[in-house]
C-alpha cells in the first residue's frame, strides 16, 4: 500500500495569488472613491481655510482656521467653481469668501487654477445701495486721535443715509494675542449690523484715500450696480478691499465663513515681546522684550522688530520657511483655545 499510495498521492497545487491581487485592487478603488468624495465635498459643500493676513483682525486673527459653508449661497459643480443654481444671496454684514476681481491681484497672482487667490471680507454694501465714506478725526480714550472712515449706506429707494453706528470700546484682551504689530496699536470699535455687532479697528492711517476716485466717488455717494457687492476688511487701515479695486460680482462669491475650528498664534511678528497685553497697552517701543541669547533662540533675525531687518517673507524659499518653522516657530507657538468653536458673525 505504501508504493501505490505514493504513486497516486496528489501533489498539492500552489495557492492562487489572484484573490490577493483582487483585494488590493478593490482597496485601491475604494480609497480612490473616498478621496474623490472628500474633495468633492470640500469643493462644493464645506471648505476649510486658514487666515494668513491681518485684514479681518480682530474678527479673524492671523492663524485662525475656519470652515466655510460653500452651499450657503449657491450649489457649484464639484471640482469647479461653476455655479449650477442659486440658493440665496449674501446679507449685509456676512463674512464671505470670493474670487477677487482681476484689479485686486498682483502681477503673478491668478483668479483660477490650483494656486488661485481667494479673499475673505465682510459685506458692507448690497446691490442698489449708495455708499458714502466720510473721513474725520476722532479722539479716543485708548489710542488718542484716529482718522476714522465713517461708512454710510442708503438703500435702494430710501431718501436718507444710515451708518453702522460705530462706537469705541475698551481694548480689553481682544488685542493681546495678535500676530500683527500695527493692529495692536489701533483703536477698537463696534459696528452694528442687522441682528449683531462686530469689532473693527481704526488707526491714524488713511491709506485708502488715494484710491477712492479711481472708479467711484465715495465722498459724495457711490451706487453699487445690480448683481455686485461692496466688501471691506474689519481692520480698516490694513485691508485691500472694495475701496481700492471695486465691487465683487455675485457669481464670484463662493461661500460664507461659518466657524473657527482651530487657532494658532505663531508670533511671527511679535516673538520678541514678553507679554501681548502689555504690547497692546504700551506699544512696541515701550513693551518689555526678550534680548541676548533668549531672543536669538526665540526669533529668527528677520522677525525682530527692534532691528532694521526686512520683516516680510515674500522672498523666503520653501526650505527657508521649513528651517525657520522647525528652529523657531514650533517652539513658541500657542493655541488660542478660547477661539475654537467660535461662530462667525
Amino acid at each position: 500500500m505504501g508504493l501505490f499510495s505514493s504513486i497516486f498521492k496528489s501533489t498539492p497545487k500552489p495557492e492562487s495569488k489572484e484573490p490577493e491581487k483582487e483585494g488590493a485592487a478593490a482597496s485601491g478603488i475604494s480609497f480612490g472613491i473616498i478621496v474623490v468624495l472628500v474633495f468633492a465635498f470640500k469643493s462644493s459643500i464645506l471648505d476649510a481655510n486658514n487666515i494668513p493676513s491681518g485684514s479681518m483682525i480682530p474678527t479673524l486673527k492671523i492663524g485662525d482656521f475656519l470652515f466655510v459653508n460653500k452651499m450657503r449661497y449657491s450649489f457649484r459643480m464639484p471640482f469647479t467653481e461653476k455655479e449650477l443654481f442659486r440658493i440665496d444671496d449674501p446679507k449685509r454684514g456676512d463674512i464671505v469668501t470670493f474670487i477677487p476681481p482681476a484689479t485686486a491681484l498682483g502681477q503673478e497672482e491668478s483668479r483660477s487654477g490650483i494656486f488661485a487667490k481667494r479673499f475673505v471680507k465682510r459685506v458692507v454694501g448690497l446691490p442698489g445701495d449708495t455708499i458714502r465714506i466720510t473721513r474725520k478725526f476722532i479722539d479716543t480714550k485708548d489710542r488718542g486721535r484716529v482718522h476714522f472712515a465713517l461708512v454710510e449706506y442708503k438703500e435702494k429707494g430710501a431718501t436718507e443715509f444710515r451708518s453702522y453706528e460705530p462706537k469705541e470700546v475698551p481694548i480689553g484682551k481682544e488685542l493681546s494675542d495678535l500676530d500683527n504689530l500695527e493692529a495692536t496699536q489701533r483703536a477698537l470699535f463696534k459696528e452694528v449690523k442687522p441682528g449683531f455687532e462686530h469689532y473693527i479697528l481704526e488707526g491714524f492711517e488713511d491709506d485708502r484715500r488715494a484710491h477712492i476716485f479711481e472708479y467711484c466717488d465715495f465722498l459724495h455717494g457711490c451706487e453699487i450696480p445690480e448683481g455686485q457687492y461692496m466688501v471691506m476688511g474689519d481692520n480698516r487701515d490694513d485691508s485691500h478691499d472694495s475701496r481700492a479695486w471695486g465691487f465683487v460680482k455675485r457669481e464670484d462669491i463662493l461661500g460664507k465663513a461659518l466657524i473657527i475650528y482651530f487657532s494658532i498664534d505663531w508670533k511671527d511678528s511679535t516673538c520678541e515681546y514678553k507679554d501681548g497685553q502689555e504690547l497692546a497697552e504700551k506699544g512696541p517701543e515701550i513693551a518689555e522684550r526678550y534680548d541676548g541669547e533668549t531672543l536669538e533662540k526665540r526669533c529668527h533675525y528677520s522677525e525682530v522688530f527692534s532691528s532694521h531687518n526686512a520683516r516680510y517673507y515674500g522672498d523666503e524659499s520653501r526650505f527657508g520657511w521649513i528651517e525657520r518653522t522647525l528652529r523657531y516657530r514650533l517652539w513658541r507657538l500657542s493655541v488660542r483655545f478660547d477661539r475654537i468653536g467660535r461662530i462667525l458673525q
